[in-house]
């Protein structure tokens, strides 16, 4: 056989297994994502007390389903937000539909994965992203400009600066992998070899977000669509905050949220992760959540647009937006790849309407 045969022969049967690969994920991820709906559908429903899908209802999901999305698999996510709302809502888009067909499509691979760069943020967001104090790449320090410093010179800084830190790694999630500690507790020999990550200055945030929760900084997700016609727009924003005395954010360590309108009016009650109801002020600090009124919202809302149009190689961004002491907005990270849309999107949707509508099955 000769070798441009054999490498031919080669070349289909890597195309093979790729496609065939490709499914699999895509097959055990659908599995995945309907078997997590029926566990946030449990939960609400326990922690309502009643249930809310009957067989009518399903049966109206289902063919929702099939007519908007070709298939009328896609219903568990579509049942979950109705038992969160407590009625079905045509313009609904599917969390797990979400995921398998159109985040591929809007945030393709590989350019989705450079949010997971931290160490390069704030580069590509200059004057929003928050300036680190220290990157680790290629197991070498460096400052904010990318000039290699000496172990000796960054114990030197941190002794003299002797302040809170975060350490993050790159391509953490859901607030795992970050450490806060004092700059003179930090060990450079603790960090992972072969592994970048980023030091920033733990910031003071603002007043208002701190008398809800003192012990984590509250941050902003706010979601950025680059529109047809290539203009950005937000399609929503909520605010999350801690809890008990826990030191981050998200939703997975214990967090709740709070929705806001497009107006920067907070919603009453603020929602666990799942999208149920927890109260209308805060377990630990009593702050009630409808006083949470911000005055650069709007701000924040803009500088997250013009971000995105700094990126434009994919159509949906989560930013991670925090307010410092003097109330101005920073990006501490963004998101391009897979985001729970379940909780808000059950809650406060449909925010997809227009392209629910323009679809065809």
């Amino acid at each position: 056989m000769s070798n441009e045969l054999q490498n031919k022969i080669n070349a289909r049967v890597r195309l093979y297994l790729k496609k065939f690969t490709q499914k699999v994920d895509m097959y055990l991820l659908h599995n995945y994502s309907r078997n997590d709906a029926y566990i946030a559908m449990n939960h609400i429903v326990s922690g309502r007390g009643y249930k809310i899908i009957n067989r009518q209802t399903k049966k109206q999901i289902k063919d929702y389903c099939k007519k908007t999305f070709g298939k009328s698999d896609f219903w568990p996510y579509l049942a979950l937000y109705t038992e969160i709302r407590g009625e079905f809502i045509p313009g609904w888009l599917p969390q797990d539909y979400y995921w398998l067909k159109m985040l591929p499509q809007w945030n393709p691979y590989p350019q989705n994965q450079l949010c997971n760069l931290k160490t390069f943020d704030h580069k590509l967001f200059t004057n929003f992203s928050l300036t680190p104090l220290f990157v680790k790449i290629s197991d070498h320090f460096f400052n904010p400009e990318f000039q290699m410093v000496s172990e000796i010179e960054l114990m030197d800084f941190f002794k003299n600066y002797d302040k809170l830190i975060v350490v993050k790694e790159e391509f953490g999630r859901g607030g795992h992998e970050v450490s806060i500690l004092k700059s003179t507790e930090f060990e450079p020999k603790k960090l992972k070899r072969g592994q970048n990550y980023v030091i920033q200055p733990f910031v003071e945030q603002y007043e208002l977000l701190n008398q809800l929760h003192p012990h984590s900084v509250n941050t902003f997700r706010v979601n950025t669509f680059l529109e047809e016609n290539g203009s950005v727009s937000v399609r929503y924003a909520f605010l999350r905050f801690g809890s008990n005395g826990v030191k981050v954010d998200n939703l997975s360590s214990g967090g709740k949220w709070v929705f806001y309108d497009m107006e920067g009016k907070p919603s009453e009650s603020a929602y666990d992760e799942h999208g149920l109801e927890v109260g209308k002020k805060h377990e630990n600090t009593g702050f009630e959540f409808s006083k949470l009124i911000i005055p650069k919202f709007h701000e924040m809302l803009e500088k997250c647009k013009e971000a995105h149009r700094k990126f434009p190689y994919i159509k949906m961004i989560g930013w991670d937006v925090c307010f410092d002491k003097e109330g101005n907005p920073i990006l501490l990270e963004w998101n391009a790849d897979q985001q729970n849309i379940y909780a808000i999107e059950g809650n406060f949707g449909p925010f997809f309407p227009d392209i629910i509508a323009s679809m065809k099955a």
